[in-house]
């Protein structure tokens, strides 16, 4: 690290914008259900449609949010879109019924795809050529600080002051410090200081050096790769990520409650966040250090590992190692995407390619804790839905090793 780059106030920025925005409509979303369902006299399911519409702004929105932003004024438009998270979250606290909330998710979801990691991703890449899985993991790793903050916060907030005060309360603290700090901390590019990318002088004078490999990117537009099997590829494989991801948070708990009781589900949702954190940081060494494929067979493994060992988690101690490996495992679902981004795309072409991969990744979030739930229900077990998930797993390491290999033929 240069002790004067300011390259890292920009991933400390990152890190408390994510902590505080990130977990709003994922990780700590389902806090609001019991008390909401309870008060307006729904179904869990009918709360649950929130979090489809919220998603499915981001499979529709992800391509051309990440495409403006990359036309520049990253700290207005970043501010910008917390504003509107903020307002329309603080509207929930104050609908009269579930047809409100419906509506609100649709703003709610429009500020959800403009602070999530596609921004942050673009700033990472514009300031970073080594160290870059470094920087990815280290911001990435505020989505796990909040959720473990938050999820006790609003717990407490809820419990204290009532579920419509707490919407109130957090939008609050996403106006009060994440706006300020992105408007006033980020900068595009570090030209725009008088700076160079950390690392662009190194890897001009390593150019054609071992490395080099992962140091050229694709010579296709976007445009032009869109019916390419590696783009395919790339954005299947971007699917299989979401519902590997979305599948284990939003069964777990459950699987777990029926299995032994909902404190212990509460532990391994604890360890699986906190070694989140430390996933998160360990992936991006390992991709600074052994590249991309690495990184992907190293994520594979791990997942592949999760879903088998939760096919034994009816044993406590295995239930444990799930979590374990979970926490490692899951962070492909925020740091890889950007990597393998910026492994076969560079400049322009990296903000659209990465808004279509954003896109797939959101596919699969919405389909993965559905998918699960539903194999269980039919086969009357988790177990089958662990296999299923295994496979896609499996699925998951060859779409995205086969996309990186495959475009080496264009660069």
């Amino acid at each position: 690290m240069k002790e004067h780059f300011y390259g890292w106030r920009i991933v400390l920025a990152s890190v408390i914008a994510l902590a505080i925005t990130g977990p709003a409509s994922v990780a700590v979303a389902n806090i609001f259900q019991t008390p909401v369902v309870h008060e307006f006299g729904i179904e869990p399911s009918q709360f649950a449609i929130n979090n489809f519409i919220v998603l499915g702004v981001g499979i529709l929105l992800s391509p051309k949010v990440t495409n403006l932003y990359f036309k520049g004024n990253i700290n207005r438009k970043y501010a910008l879109g917390t504003l509107i998270y903020a307002l329309c979250f603080a509207a929930y606290g104050l609908a009269p019924n579930i047809y409100i909330f419906y509506l609100l998710s649709f703003g709610v979801g429009l500020g959800f795809v403009m602070t999530n990691m596609a921004p942050i991703g673009i700033l990472v890449n514009a300031w970073f050529v080594e160290k870059k899985g470094l920087a990815m993991s280290l911001a990435a790793s505020g989505l796990g600080i909040g959720g473990i903050i938050f999820s006790q916060l609003l717990t407490y907030l809820i419990g204290q002051f009532g579920w419509r005060h707490t919407y109130l309360i957090y939008a609050a603290i996403m106006i009060i410090i994440v706006c300020p700090v992105m408007y006033f901390v980020i900068k595009d590019k570090p030209e725009d200081i008088g700076q160079v990318a950390l690392g662009s002088q190194e890897a001009n004078a390593q150019a054609g050096t071992a490395s080099e490999e992962e140091a050229y990117t694709v010579k296709l537009h976007v445009k032009e790769a869109l019916s390419k099997p590696f783009f395919i590829m790339l954005i299947i494989g971007a699917v299989c990520v979401g519902i590997v991801n979305n599948g284990g948070l939003g069964q777990f708990p459950p699987a777990i409650t029926l299995l032994h009781n909902a404190q212990k589900a509460a532990n391994i949702t604890a360890i699986y966040s906190g070694v989140g954190i430390i996933g998160k940081l360990l992936l991006g060494s390992i991709n600074d250090r052994f590249g991309i494929q690495a990184s992907i067979k190293y994520s594979t493994a791990l997942c592949m590992l999760t879903y088998f060992l939760a096919t034994q988690s009816g044993n406590y101690p295995f239930a444990i190692l799930m979590a374990i490996c979970f926490g490692l495992g899951n962070a492909i679902g925020t740091v890889m995407g950007p990597l393998i981004t910026s492994a076969i795309f560079s400049g322009r072409d990296y903000s659209q390619a990465y808004g279509y991969l954003q896109s797939g990744l959101n596919t699969g979030m919405a389909l993965g804790s559905v998918l699960a739930a539903t194999v269980a229900d039919l086969a009357g077990t988790y177990d089958a839905a662990w296999y299923v998930l295994l496979f896609i797993s499996l699925a998951m390491g060859i779409f995205w090793l086969g996309a990186y290999r495959q475009s080496r033929q264009y660069i």
